[in-house]
């Protein structure tokens, strides 16, 4: 991998869409905002925005991430009650990672050029920043952490259109953590079969741990989107 001057990353000398950049072409977006509508224009009037999250997010990820390699932690105060959610969940599980941010590992120092550490797939030509990857509870595991202010649900009732918009965010959150486990297997020969997905509110954090024929499925989906966002591309 190579840092361009743009600030992009390329792979021997080819230009790697996200997995993050992949999962906004879903089509399946347009009904998840239709389902957001009202929320958003009342989070909007709250100062509740993207920005807001994408901050929320990046604040909490690097305390996390300083938290699981050192043991300290500085959580900017306005985001206190999401880590101490966070912190009751980790906390409770025996964690040995091996990536955190960024690889932890000499042997994985290929995946770091200066400051941009990333991992990806030449097969499927894609590329991702993991949140964390390593052993949990003994399990070979890559997790995704989310901040939201909505709980996440990993069905949809059809008949509770409302449910959609707990639905959709873990349907992404569990196919970012398969196409990660897919790019490290590739790139390691590791053999990560499980994803883990926690959702953190200023309420409560949620954990899903997704097995081996889920983050199949989810990874099969994610290749199509993957695919499709190569053809438009062209």
């Amino acid at each position: 991998m190579q840092s361009n001057p743009s600030g992009g990353i390329l792979i021997d000398g080819s230009a790697y869409p996200s997995v993050t950049k992949i999962l906004t072409s879903d089509p399946k977006r347009k009904t998840f905002y239709k389902a957001q509508a009202v929320k958003r224009k009342k989070q909007a009037f709250d100062g509740v925005g993207r920005a807001v999250g994408m901050h929320r997010g990046t604040s909490l990820h690097e305390t996390f991430a300083n938290y699981i390699t050192t043991g300290e932690c500085d959580c900017a105060p306005i985001y206190y009650s999401y880590w101490q959610n966070l912190l009751d969940v980790v906390s409770r599980i025996d964690i040995d990672p091996i990536w955190a941010e960024r690889p932890l590992l000499p042997e994985h120092s290929k995946f770091t050029d200066g400051e941009t550490s990333v991992i990806w797939s030449k097969k499927h030509k894609f590329l991702g920043k993991p949140d964390l990857i390593g052993l949990f509870g003994g399990v070979p595991a890559v997790c995704e952490i989310k901040t939201s202010t909505d709980l996440f649900t990993k069905n949809y009732d059809r008949r509770n259109f409302a449910t959609y918009s707990q639905w959709m965010p873990y349907s992404h959150s569990a196919m970012q953590v398969a196409s990660y486990a897919a790019a490290w297997n590739e790139r390691t020969g590791d053999n990560i079969n499980t994803g883990i997905v926690i959702n953190v509110t200023p309420e409560t954090a949620q954990l899903f741990i997704i097995d081996a024929p889920e983050m199949q499925s989810r990874f099969t989906n994610f290749r199509k989107l993957c695919r499709d966002f190569h053809k438009s591309a062209r």
